[in-house]
């Protein structure tokens, strides 16, 4: 399916729907060149146990990785958040989930990759993956190559499994699934008064939110603890 995906006649036509969304962002993207400009050690620095290349380094920092995921994941608002984020320390956190994974041989094989490539809705048409439009907006928006989306992609669907690994123990009790409604509402709006009877109808919905956050948050310490 992968072979198909590539060698297949791209078409001459840009899908100008997602390029009026997307491509706009593309103006706010230019990473410096500080990385280039000293390359004259042997390597961009170290994980524990592995000296990162400057070429994996740049990969990870490039649109190969974490452009593509920024504009999938914030869309217009790409602009936006690539001024406010430190693409740089992202990169590294990439490379250290997709070391780790290794490191705990966590594989994910051609038909997920499938799965998920055909799971995008901007891949779809008539509610069904399309491959000229898959190939049109590589070429056009996303400006990458299918192998090189596609291992992007396979190693996305790895980090995902390393998280499921690492959080499948995580719960969260009565009290924090209470802690949690309280400061959510309380967020939306300043009166919020907390409600027995509200709080029960709406308690699985808030127990799923404050679950994933407390989730994320350990994710992230365990990410931060693999770059030390």
């Amino acid at each position: 399916m992968l072979k198909l995906l590539r060698n297949r006649k791209t078409a001459k036509k840009i899908w100008i729907g997602l390029g009026i969304i997307i491509l706009p962002a593309f103006i706010f993207w230019g990473f410096g060149g500080t990385m280039r400009e000293k390359e004259e050690k042997n390597y961009a620095g170290k994980l524990p146990g592995k000296k990162i290349s400057y070429s994996e380094f740049r990969e990870s920092l490039s649109a190969v990785k974490v452009k593509n995921m920024a504009i999938m994941r914030y869309g217009e608002n790409f602009g936006q958040v690539f001024k406010e984020s430190d693409l740089e320390a992202q990169a590294w956190q990439r490379l250290a989930l997709i070391y780790e994974a290794k490191k705990l041989k966590l594989k994910t094989s051609d038909k997920e990759v499938v799965e998920r490539l055909e799971s995008y809705p901007f891949f779809q048409h008539n509610g069904k993956f399309d491959n000229r439009l898959y190939n049109d907006i590589l070429q056009y928006v996303f400006r990458t190559q299918p192998r090189v989306f596609e291992e992007q992609t396979r190693q996305n669907i790895t980090i995902s499994k390393l998280f499921q690994r690492v959080t499948s123990g995580i719960t969260v009790d009565d009290q924090e699934v209470r802690e949690g409604y309280t400061r959510i509402n309380s967020a939306i709006n300043p009166k919020f008064k907390f409600e027995e009877k509200k709080f029960l109808n709406e308690k699985q919905e808030f127990e799923t939110m404050v679950l994933e956050e407390k989730k994320e948050e350990y994710f992230s310490k365990f990410t931060a603890g693999l770059l030390r």
